[in-house]
């Protein structure tokens, strides 16, 4: 849950330290000891700290979230989202946001089974809720599907039916909703 922050905070910290010292090692230049250069510098990053983690983060999320295009899974360089999509995806439309993602793609049903079940299979014994208490293969309403995607503006699925990957102990893992008429999968995924 906290991931998005690090990097900025990461980022952060490395500029203002540097430029504590920068601004450290050129006191004399300005007639300052570097002691009181340091003190004051210090002052400075401390109240520049949250305002500064702030922006960069700004800056990073435009980068790292919002809405993405791919032909295949192997475009795909954020491997919080690749864990969840089928090798065999095509077309794929991804809104990234910082607790999970989206995903609209085209995948023959055979392929998507094929894969989750190798899922099931490896992670299966660890997940929270155990498959066959999840009603995977059954019928969904579109209604009922329609709140998670509705902002994305992709086509409402006309008969899709809901397929779950292995459910993580704090809530991670995916919701896969499959429209055999058009070979579409719309998903939504979570992870912490």
């Amino acid at each position: 849950m906290l991931w998005p922050l690090v990097l900025p905070f990461q980022i952060t910290i490395s500029l203002l330290t540097a430029l504590v010292a920068l601004l450290t090692a050129l006191a004399p230049i300005v007639k300052w000891k570097r002691s009181k250069m340091f003190g004051i510098s210090l002052a400075f990053g401390c109240l520049a700290l949250i305002p500064s983690c702030m922006g960069i983060m700004a800056i990073l999320d435009s980068q790292r979230f919002g809405t993405f295009q791919y032909n295949s899974v192997s475009e795909v360089n954020d491997f919080r989202v690749a864990r969840y999509l089928p090798a065999k995806a095509r077309n794929i439309s991804l809104k990234k946001f910082p607790a999970g993602h989206c995903a609209k793609y085209s995948i023959s049903k055979a392929d998507l089974l094929s894969y989750l079940d190798a899922l099931w299979d490896k992670y299966g014994q660890h997940s929270a809720i155990p498959r066959d208490q999840l009603h995977d293969g059954e019928p969904v309403s579109v209604d009922s599907i329609d709140h998670v995607f509705a902002d994305l503006k992709w086509p409402a699925l006309k008969n899709p039916i809901q397929l779950h990957s292995p459910i993580e102990n704090d809530g991670g893992g995916a919701t896969y909703y499959f429209d055999a008429t058009t070979d579409t999968v719309y998903h939504r995924a979570g992870y912490w």
